[in-house]
């Protein structure tokens, strides 16, 4: 019988095979490297362009951001000039309301019976009135009179004090009171309902 040695045969096939593994190896390893590196090309391209579009935006907004601070300071002077327009409109629409009070009180008041030594206007349109009167019946002809204007509303006109007051041997009554008033364009819009 004839023997044939067939070591050396399969000692070769297994340094084929582990060279062929190891070549794989390696190919598959440059391989890996060579898609990794162009990944990390590409993307750190996409980084830059995107990088270079931010920065074109930026500076579309900076540039902008001066209109912007324009834009702010003209609101502000817009919602300047509305106020004042608003206040001086106010001012006008009413501007003779004191001088429209002093008259009504001259009329309204008994000639010769009442003087007035202070007038207050309060916000909200009261008044206070501090003033001397000959006697309690001019007093309350004053209140009748000043109830039935129709610039005083009805039911606010209120006697605060009246005590008794001597001045060079006559007897008077130093009086307070207070009402609310209407203004010349309240009484207007209400004429006009």
């Amino acid at each position: 019988m004839i023997q044939i040695n067939l070591l050396p045969v399969r000692l070769k096939k297994r340094k084929e095979g582990a060279r062929q593994f190891t070549s794989i190896y390696f190919l598959t390893v440059a391989l890996a490297v060579v898609v990794i590196g162009f990944l990390w090309i590409s993307m750190s391209n996409q980084i830059s362009s995107r990088q270079r579009e931010l920065d074109a935006v930026q500076q579309e907004v900076n540039k902008y951001a001066k209109f912007e601070q324009v834009l702010q300071q003209l609101t502000q002077r817009k919602d300047l000039i509305d106020k004042k327009r608003h206040i001086i409109k106010d001012l006008q629409s009413d501007r003779d309301a004191v001088v429209r009070m002093l008259a009504l009180l001259s009329i309204e008041a008994p000639p010769e019976k009442m003087w007035f030594d202070k007038l207050a206007m309060q916000a909200g349109n009261s008044v206070t009135i501090d003033g001397v009167a000959q006697s309690n019946e001019a007093i309350v002809e004053f209140m009748r009179n000043l109830e039935s204007s129709p610039f005083i509303e009805k039911g606010s006109v209120n006697l605060v004090h009246s005590k008794q007051l001597a001045v060079k041997d006559m007897k008077l009554r130093e009086f307070q009171l207070t009402y609310r008033y209407y203004l010349f364009s309240e009484v207007q819009k209400k004429s006009k309902m």
